[in-house]
């Protein structure tokens, strides 16, 4: 999804939307707790005023994990500086096979990491969102791959799958933790993005205690 905004002063500019909508009864990550709900409390028709209420994981639809989420002692959400969620943004490309397993190393050929903040890797997997495949298997990065990232002094790594470990797995989300680093999961749109870099912003909501928030991310171009 793509808006464009101008206005005195100030150079046109795309707002590309790279959220999923969350909606009551939504997929989510498997054993992730809760049913996610948008209840109406009050309505126009019975309290002549509409107020929502939310029950949802934290880890819902597009969102982010912080290393507090598998590292003990780490900052929680709301004592992260606002900077750690708003960087210069990547895309990478690698295609989904007909049967997704690991992204390899080859990926960051002929890419210059250097004043990248965010990694967006684009694997098109965004296409069975909605499906039960989804959340059943997914592309996920080599322990290579992961390694040479969690080294790039990057703010983080996002992409268009569910997690960047396998079903069931955590070592990537170890190391990434361990480095500092930012997971953006359940991207949406990224076919919109440009080759060149672009800003991105993924600023969770402001939750004491928490290791992950839903993100409305965006980039501008």
């Amino acid at each position: 999804m793509i808006h464009e905004t101008s206005g005195l002063g100030y150079q046109q500019m795309k707002i590309i939307d790279l959220s999923h909508t969350i909606c009551s009864g939504m997929a989510q990550y498997p054993d992730d707790p809760g049913l996610p709900q948008i209840k109406h409390v009050m309505t126009h028709e019975k309290n002549d005023v509409l107020t929502s209420a939310l029950e949802l994981s934290c880890h819902l639809g597009t969102h982010i994990d912080i290393p507090y989420h598998f590292l003990k002692g780490q900052p929680s959400l709301e004592k992260i500086p606002l900077e750690t969620f708003f960087g210069k943004g990547r895309v990478v490309d690698a295609p989904v096979t007909d049967t997704p397993g690991e992204i390899s190393f080859a990926i960051l050929n002929g890419i210059d990491l250097r004043g990248v903040d965010y990694l967006i890797i684009r694997t098109g997997w965004e296409q069975h969102w909605g499906a039960p495949l989804y959340y059943q298997t997914w592309p996920f990065l080599s322990s290579e791959l992961a390694m040479r990232l969690a080294e790039s002094k990057l703010k983080g790594v996002g992409s268009d799958t569910p997690s960047a470990d396998p079903l069931g797995g955590r070592f990537i989300h170890d190391l990434f933790a361990a480095a500092g680093m930012i997971n953006v999961e359940n991207l949406a749109h990224l076919a919109a993005l440009p080759e060149s870099p672009f800003d991105l912003m993924v600023f969770p909501l402001k939750l004491a205690g928490a290791e992950a928030s839903p993100v409305r991310a965006v980039a501008l171009i």
